[in-house]
């Protein structure tokens, strides 16, 4: 052995600090500035080294779920590695599906929960989460919904314990990973490692098979009428680049799908909008069209949102390629043509080399034909026609109002509900990887606390979250959260006196709704300044519209609370309706 490696092993072996010093060490160099949690008394060996070091800035939610929501939001604008933290017991349980939304989108998030002391194991001690005693394993329930979950058993397992949970978080198909922390077990010591964690993951991204990339150049070459039918996985890769690369250069339209939005700059003249549950008729005419021969579909599951609920005209009579990061994506929901395994910046980046050598496409006639469609389908909206002589505010109004006033470089967090439409037809997204939706979980509440983790990420830019009041009473206290750490983050709530999209879903399912508004609806302006928040509300366009300047020239924490029609029910929202009665006949 020479000389070098003893040194190094000696180093290894005579280095020691406590494990939770190790830990912080890997997320130190993995260039982490914040960790969201909420403290309890397992986590304080965690909270006073993060005193101790003062590198990792703690920032402390109102509840656990949010404090993972932010992580999620922090993980996606960065596109880095997000951390969460929560006590034993019910604090790991409270954040379980902010992590489970992360982790089912794709998000690499790192969840650290508190666990009681090993000696106190199934004694009956204060929200022991280990199992038995008629408490909860949190180790087993979190690997339902991450790529990773396990204990840390002995400080000396924390060097290869951070190591395997970077790497699975950011490797292959990215997500969330869990590790539990007993309370003794993060106080001993560990060995110190000589070697960053950086050097115990590949940043090398798979680029497809070269054969499979020539093929599917060769059917994009000799297609009539191709479309470009793209989702998260490019937002997620970054690869915006090279698709608008690819759609230039041979004249295909793009569609987006709803989670997909601003994967491809929606004010481009090959811009069809959302495709599915959200979209745009625009899309839906042409991804429709029995002319279309070829069908590129890149980075999305083709879930039941992205197709509307399967329909089968997506794949029928026409070539399908798809691409995808995930072997097991492939042919799931469609029969494919041509397919290729890869990250999605990495083969588009393969496949435009591989077209450049030819010749571009005439764009005349794709330019054309395009145009008469839109003729048919107009791909934008004003907010004034849509409000018309309405006495009650519409929401597609108002976020029609929001392309008008908002910069090209606002972040967009949707929370889930008819805010998922209105958002998804009528939301302009001017700049690539500017729109975070959460529609697999699909958990209310999510973007309320998500825009606070954005807003850290990037200080620099507008951020924006648009939410309804049941999301709102969901997770709305948050909102202090910003105010505590001075984040000017606005929040533009649709307040219809309830829940909109289950009230407009009951009556077209039933004729009648049930239990979906509130027999006093929520006064959000008044809840947001007893948290410290600037808010206003709305009635009319010309109050949303000058709330929101003023709320961008504030750079402070904002609320617009705009009062909105409950009546007003999202076209999507029939073709929703559509599958629910078919799962209902089941």
């Amino acid at each position: 052995m020479n000389t070098l490696k003893k040194d190094i092993m000696l180093t290894e072996l005579t280095q020691t600090l406590p494990a939770v010093h190790v830990l912080f060490n890997a997320l130190e160099e993995m260039h982490v500035s914040h960790i969201f949690g909420v403290p309890g008394g397992p986590l304080v060996p965690l909270f006073a080294a993060l005193s101790e070091r003062q590198h990792i800035q703690p920032i402390l939610a109102k509840h656990e779920e949010g404090a993972a929501f932010m992580a999620e939001g922090y993980a996606r604008v960065r596109r880095s590695l997000g951390v969460c933290c929560a006590t034993s017991g019910p604090g790991a349980t409270n954040a379980f599906t902010g992590v489970a939304s992360a982790h089912s989108d794709s998000i690499p998030v790192l969840a650290l929960t508190g666990q009681v002391a090993t000696s106190a194991f199934g004694k009956g001690g204060v929200q022991d989460s280990s199992s038995g005693n008629w408490n909860v394993d949190v180790v087993d329930a979190y690997r339902a919904a991450t790529k990773l979950s396990l204990m840390l058993q002995s400080g000396e397992q924390m060097p290869h314990m951070i190591r395997r949970m970077v790497r699975t978080a950011l490797t292959g198909r990215t997500g969330a990973v869990h590790l539990n922390l007993p309370a003794d077990v993060i106080k001993q010591m560990a060995p110190v490692s000589a070697q960053p964690v950086t050097k115990f993951y590949t940043r090398t991204l798979p680029s497809g098979d070269p054969q499979a990339v020539q093929d599917v150049a060769s059917v994009l070459r000799s297609a009539r009428k191709p479309a470009l039918l793209v989702g998260h996985g490019i937002n997620l890769s970054g690869a915006w680049e090279p698709l608008q690369r690819l759609a230039e250069h041979l004249a295909i339209p793009v569609a987006t799908t709803l989670k997909g939005k601003s994967a491809f700059p929606e004010r481009h003249p090959l811009s069809l909008g959302v495709f599915g549950f959200g979209g745009h008729p625009l899309a839906e005419a042409y991804i429709y069209a029995e002319d279309v021969d070829a069908i590129v579909v890149i980075g999305t599951s083709l879930g039941e949102f992205q197709t509307n609920g399967w329909d089968p005209r997506l794949a029928a009579s026409r070539t399908v390629i798809q691409i995808d990061i995930d072997p097991l994506e492939i042919g799931k929901n469609y029969p494919v043509d041509y397919s290729i395994v890869g990250d999605a910046n990495a083969v588009l980046l393969a496949l435009t080399d591989t077209l450049s050598q030819g010749e571009a496409r005439s764009q005349h006639d794709f330019y054309t034909r395009l145009h008469a469609l839109r003729e048919q389908h107009p791909r934008y909206y004003h907010a004034e026609a849509l409000q018309a002589e309405a006495p009650v505010l519409k929401p597609q109004a108002v976020v029609t109002k929001m392309n008008d006033i908002l910069p090209d470089d606002t972040l967009l967090f949707v929370d889930n509900g008819n805010c998922l439409s209105w958002a998804g037809q009528f939301y302009e997204a001017r700049q690539t990887g500017t729109v975070f939706f959460a529609t697999n979980v699909a958990s209310m509440g999510y973007a309320i606390a998500a825009a606070i983790g954005g807003k850290i990420a990037a200080p620099d830019k507008p951020v924006v979250a648009l939410l309804g009041d049941g999301a709102f009473g969901m997770n709305g206290l948050e909102i202090h959260t910003a105010v505590d750490y001075n984040l000017p983050v606005i929040w533009v709530v649709l307040n219809n006196g309830g829940h909109g999209m289950a009230y407009n879903g009951e009556k077209l399912i039933t004729g009648t709704s049930y239990l979906t508004t509130y027999s006093k609806p929520m006064d959000v302006s008044a809840i947001a300044r007893g948290a410290g928040v600037e808010a206003f509300t709305a009635t009319t366009l010309a109050e949303f519209e000058e709330s929101l300047q003023q709320a961008l020239r504030l750079q402070k924490p904002c609320l617009i609370e705009a009062i909105v029609d409950i009546e007003e029910a999202p076209r999507s929202l029939q073709q929703r309706v559509d599958t629910l009665k078919a799962f209902f006949g089941k």
